[in-house]
């Protein structure tokens, strides 16, 4: 079976795409979420550096501060649970309406019990605060909507991307217009935090929409104890290492604002943005890629280990061209976005860009580790990440300002990259991704 869109190919390549099916299936589904993510990264970056100007540097680092500290209690709200429902989906199909049942209740209560710990915790760290305690109330509560973030397994597992692009996409460009309109209207900065959650919500009801529109109905969704008992036994580990993760991709932004003010975390978060729109790139082809490599392993170990170094060949070229490229330009680049307000984000930016290649070689072993149902290794290195990122931060923030938060986040991203060497059994995986710095190599991938 060939796919409608190969026919608009070059003869070249159109050849070498005809009559794999997996194949076209897994390009088609990249495609869709590239294209999701290219459209968030054009339309967020403009809009993005328009509420940036409009609100200034105190302002937008308030708003970012609340984000993050929101989104260090969202594992709470994921649970492990993400990638190891896609598993279950694509190796257990006749078990999916229990397993999305059980999934749905599991991350609605987490998302229960991570808005009220957020909301507590900035009572008891910012008293007297209001406005912080407004904006942190608001992101939280946008957590919630992550429950039905299930409907997103269900369609990765179908290697059907598209649909989840209609739904977030729109609800995106249908809030990025609303911003622009707050800006033309002068609103509050607790406006901005309403047009997130916004987002979030439309984009839940749209997943559910087109979730029933493929004949698939919720009412048939069944939760269980032993399922929800098996799902969190597979998950805890990479539960505790989405702590880990989501405490050392934000603490920085909340130990600059702890330790500086908000103006450094405005400075910041303009810097560090532009490097994380590129990390669609991991997420995408990773989800797309990871049913094709559970079903490699299932045939020959050796067939999926050659699949496995291409999957790290490819990220590894991908993120050393975005990363030198960034670097290189990133003078110029503040300072057309930005305006002298946010120059001190220049030397940020070219320090954290380089933070993309351990950050796609690290996404990318990852999958290899959910298909080994090795997420303890996953657990082990966030952790190292997580350990060297604080200790980092807490040495480097005093004395660089800033910037040693971008150089606390570069070490520690490569910690967790490259930490599997010493981790008995996984020494194979840290040379693979050694050899995949060849960027010769994707170049023949692609080819």
């Amino acid at each position: 079976m060939t796919s409608s869109w190969v026919r608009f190919l070059p003869p070249a390549i159109k050849r070498r795409v005809e009559g794999r099916a997996q194949f076209q299936k897994i390009l088609g589904n990249i495609s869709w979420l590239s294209f999701d993510r290219l459209v968030r990264m054009g339309v967020g970056l403009i809009v993005g550096v328009w509420v940036a100007r409009y609100l200034g540097r105190d302002q937008f680092g308030t708003l970012n501060f609340a984000a993050a500290f929101v989104f260090l209690f969202s594992p709470l709200a994921v649970l492990g649970l993400d990638s190891i429902v896609i598993r279950d989906l694509v190796g257990r199909p006749e078990k999916g309406y229990e397993t999305l049942g059980t999934a749905f209740w599991l991350k609605l209560l987490g998302g229960l019990v991570s808005a009220l710990t957020a909301f507590m915790l900035i009572l008891v760290t910012r008293p007297g605060e209001s406005l912080y305690h407004t904006l942190v109330i608001i992101s939280a509560a946008g957590v919630l909507f992550q429950s039905l973030d299930v409907i997103d397994f269900w369609f990765q597992s179908q290697v059907r991307a598209k649909y989840v692009v209609y739904a977030r996409n729109g609800a995106f460009l249908l809030m990025s217009a609303m911003r622009v309109v707050l800006i033309l209207l002068q609103a509050p900065l607790v406006a901005f935090a309403w047009a997130a959650f916004a987002e979030l919500g439309v984009a839940a009801v749209g997943l559910v929409f087109l979730y029933r529109q493929q004949g698939q109905r919720l009412v048939e969704w069944r939760g269980g104890i032993e399922r929800a008992k098996s799902l969190l036994r597979d998950g805890w580990p990479l539960f505790l290492s989405g702590v880990s993760i989501a405490i050392y991709m934000r603490i920085d932004q909340v130990m600059i604002g702890y330790m500086l003010n908000d103006s450094a975390v405005g400075i910041y978060s303009a810097a560090i943005r532009l490097v994380e729109i590129w990390y669609f790139l991991p997420m995408a082809i990773g989800a797309s890629v990871l049913p094709a490599l559970i079903r490699a392993r299932e045939e020959d170990e050796l067939f999926y280990t050659r699949k496995l170094q291409t999957f790290y060949d490819v990220m590894g070229g991908l993120s050393l061209v975005i990363a030198a490229v960034m670097s290189i330009l990133s003078t110029p680049i503040i300072a057309i976005l930005y305006g002298q307000k946010f120059e001190g984000a220049g030397p940020i930016l070219a320090v954290y860009a380089w933070a993309a290649v351990p950050v796609f070689l690290g996404a990318a072993s990852s999958q290899h580790f959910i298909v080994q149902n090795l997420t303890r290794v996953t657990l082990y290195r966030t952790f190292a990440g997580l350990v060297t990122n604080v200790c980092l931060n807490f040495v480097l923030i005093p004395i660089l300002g800033p910037l040693g938060a971008a150089v606390a986040s570069l070490v520690s991203q490569t910690v967790v990259a490259f930490s599997i060497a010493m981790i008995p059994g996984t020494e194979r995986q840290a040379s693979m991704l050694l050899a995949a710095l060849n960027p010769f190599k994707t170049i023949r991938h692609l080819r």
